[in-house]
């Protein structure tokens, strides 16, 4: 009964282990961008799936990156949660990703 009430709140730890494997596949991920190889996305959303636990439809995102600057759109579907911890998520983007990347949240 209780369980119909529980908080949706994200996974810090994942949230930080999304942006260290983040970190250190940057270059795989920057290749793949450059050479339009999609295999990066799956491997992206088996990282990201766990930061955001209470959601269990697809989560939606896309990446791009051009003369040096990266950009992470997430989609939140106006799902007030979904937004509220995909700021959470940019906010705690480590700074050598952030001189780089903007995290954009989209409906």
């Amino acid at each position: 009964m209780f369980g119909l009430f529980a908080k949706k709140v994200m996974n810090e730890e994942a949230a930080k282990s999304f942006w260290k494997w983040f970190a250190e596949k940057e270059e795989w991920i920057i290749s793949c961008i450059s050479n339009h190889d999609s295999t990066f996305i799956w491997a992206i959303d088996e990282k990201l799936k766990p930061v955001f636990p209470y959601f269990k439809g697809e989560l939606e995102f896309q990446l791009g990156y051009n003369n040096s600057v990266g950009e992470f759109f997430f989609f939140h579907f106006g799902n007030k949660d979904l937004a509220r911890d995909g700021e959470a998520l940019g906010r705690m983007m480590p700074p050598e990703i952030a001189n780089k990347w903007k995290l954009i949240l989209e409906k």
